[in-house]
């Protein structure tokens, strides 16, 4: 078949081609077809099994990285850890949009407080001479008579770090509420956040793997493309250096995310991945625990925002490989 019968046969067949990646669809799309139709019976259609076995094999391309090229392969996993990462934070988002709603302070019996960020706190002051077991007791009894699943009240003596209290946990709706009364200060406190809903580790998995695919098949698709570039090295560097500002907030994001499912009750909401919006970093309670918060070069809100940088860098050096002129496949068109 010459190359013009095979553009014309590879009209009738261009959504076959599409399983391919592009870079095979503009060299030998002709030849796919033509390899399609020799294995037809003259005046036959090609059989629903041989069109299928054509878009497996194309399907398959597209996850083969570039052979005998080991940087290649190290920069496509790389991709493939970053991807899930990132699907990860985007699954687990969605999961805090049926975050409970938390209530005002005011509500629950307190002066003061606010409510932000998944977080509620407020505030009162305990009247002279008030015994702040018999203050917390009442506040007990309160949420108890509204509904709140409330535990035993327990006495600090401040060994833990925490000044002298008398506290007791609360739950109701999804929401954990902490209630502490410290006698030094005359002051009885509330803090509350959500608890994960049951919908949050499904959509988590589920942005994970999807995360890993997206991030397999763009880490090929690019390692093929910049193999293929008349100037290879600029794109090389570039897509490096964008691994590397990225990698860090993926890790960090990821440790955060274990951090949050794993560690016991009661968590605060400092342990929260998405306590402002979607996040793609640590939080500061998993710098703080490796002794990285306040001070360290780098903070979450950097942590977060080098992502952007390191995206940005991947665009452009994919921009840059620019694919070496194949003369001889000039007019056919990617579909």
């Amino acid at each position: 078949m010459s190359t013009q019968d095979g553009y014309r046969a590879l009209g009738g067949y261009r959504a076959l081609l599409a399983a391919y990646p592009a870079r095979l669809r503009r060299k030998h799309g002709p030849e796919l077809i033509e390899t399609l139709l020799e294995m037809t019976a003259p005046g036959a259609t090609p059989t629903r099994a041989d069109q299928r076995r054509l878009v497996l094999d194309g399907l398959r391309e597209r996850f083969r990285p570039p052979v005998r090229r080991p940087l290649a392969l190290i920069a496509v996993i790389a991709s493939l850890l970053v991807g899930g990462a990132l699907g990860a934070a985007a699954g687990s988002w969605l999961g805090t949009l049926a975050y409970a709603s938390l209530p005002q302070p005011t509500m629950l019996g307190f002066a003061t407080g606010s409510v932000a960020d998944h977080y509620v706190w407020g505030e009162s002051r305990l009247a002279t001479a008030t015994d702040p077991r018999q203050a917390t007791e009442q506040t007990r009894q309160k949420l108890a008579t509204e509904g709140w699943a409330t535990g035993p009240i327990v006495t600090g003596d401040g060994s833990d770090g925490i000044l002298a209290n008398v506290h007791f946990a609360a739950e109701a709706d999804g929401v954990h509420l902490n209630v502490y009364a410290y006698p030094s200060l005359g002051t009885i406190t509330i803090a509350g956040w959500p608890a994960r809903p049951a919908s949050y580790v499904p959509l988590t998995i589920a942005g994970t793997l999807l995360g890993l695919l997206a991030g397999w098949l763009a880490g090929v698709a690019l390692a093929h493309r910049v193999r293929a570039a008349r100037r290879p090295l600029p794109s090389t560097v570039l897509m490096t250096a964008g691994l590397l500002l990225v990698i860090p907030s993926a890790v960090g994001f990821v440790a955060s995310l274990v951090r949050y499912l794993t560690v016991a009750e009661p968590l605060g909401s400092g342990e929260l991945v998405h306590g402002h919006g979607f996040a793609f970093g640590p939080t500061l309670h998993l710098l703080r625990a490796f002794d990285l918060g306040e001070g360290w070069v780098l903070t979450p809100g950097d942590l977060q925002q080098l992502p952007l940088w390191g995206f940005a860098l991947i665009a452009v050096a994919a921009g840059l490989a620019r694919p070496r002129r194949e003369p001889e496949t000039r007019g056919v068109t990617a579909a």
